[in-house]
């Protein structure tokens, strides 16, 4: 006879349960209402971050570009991600910047096939947990509407999430949407063309200076006004970058190919975003 026990807990908000087994394990629940922290998308992001093995989503509305750089980081640190969203809405701005980021980073997302209805899943799984609820990943759905997140690691409900989404991966993908799999590499001389989506750009630093603000600019061209391509790392994350100075020669930057003042420009948050070639 198995014995199940389960016992309620609120912390700040929060309906936690945990469900103790007769074998010992413990699989906890989380629901979430969004007002209560208007953190929503940090509890998304830190599962994606936290998956070592694959991130399968459904979602109708994204738009939150913070959980797109989540979903990237573990496709490159060769996480397996795929997902859905919706048809009509991806097409629809800011729908389409994120669809935008994660075809071009290499991530296949489809979109349902059949047009009598909308793909209205909210659901993200990983191998150790899952999230579902009403939440959307949209700033308004994050810090204004009342909406519920529930995150759980019971593997019984997480499996059938798994195979849910699965089906519904396999049964909408067209080739078109699963794409080359690949982050683009491009050259300095292509960025402009590639405005919005991910990839890794690929040049030569000439120099790099640093502003009176402590904002760090590195400079791929001798002269920078007619450079097409260039990198900036903000005073706020200049912090996390040990040597801006042994930046220099050949080196690839990753990032979204972003526009400012009519040139193509990659803002670095993270050391990882740049390698220095050999």
């Amino acid at each position: 006879m198995i014995v199940i026990v389960v016992v309620s807990m609120v912390f700040s908000g929060t309906l936690t349960y945990l469900f103790f087994a007769r074998s010992g394990s413990i699989s906890n629940t989380r629901v979430i209402y969004s007002l209560d922290q208007r953190k929503n998308d940090q509890e998304i992001i830190q599962l994606i971050d936290s998956a070592n093995e694959y991130v399968y989503f459904a979602v109708y509305y994204f738009t939150k570009k913070d959980i797109a750089e989540a979903l990237i980081r573990a496709k490159k640190r060769g996480v397996a991600v795929e997902g859905i969203t919706d048809r009509e809405g991806s097409q629809k701005s800011p729908n389409d910047d994120v669809t935008k980021m994660l075809r071009s980073a290499g991530i296949p997302l489809a979109t349902q096939k059949h047009l009598d209805g909308i793909m209205h899943i909210k659901v993200l799984v990983t191998e150790k947990a899952y999230a579902s609820g009403s939440y959307n990943w949209t700033q308004a759905a994050t810090d204004a509407n009342d909406e519920v997140l529930e995150i759980g690691t019971d593997e019984g409900i997480r499996s059938q999430y798994l195979k849910i989404i699965k089906k519904v991966l396999s049964s909408n993908m067209s080739e078109n949407e699963k794409g080359t799999g690949k982050i683009q590499k491009l050259e300095i001389g292509e960025a402009p063309q590639h405005i919005g989506e991910y990839a890794e750009v690929r040049g030569m630093i000439e120099k790099n200076f640093t502003a009176a603000s402590g904002t760090v600019f590195l400079d791929f061209c001798r002269s920078t006004a007619k450079c097409p391509f260039a990198a900036v790392i903000f005073a706020s994350d200049a912090k996390k970058f040990k040597d801006v100075s042994s930046y220099k020669g050949d080196v690839t930057i990753s990032g979204v190919i972003r526009s400012y003042k009519g040139k193509a420009e990659i803002v670095l948050n993270s050391p990882d975003q740049i390698i220095v070639n050999k």
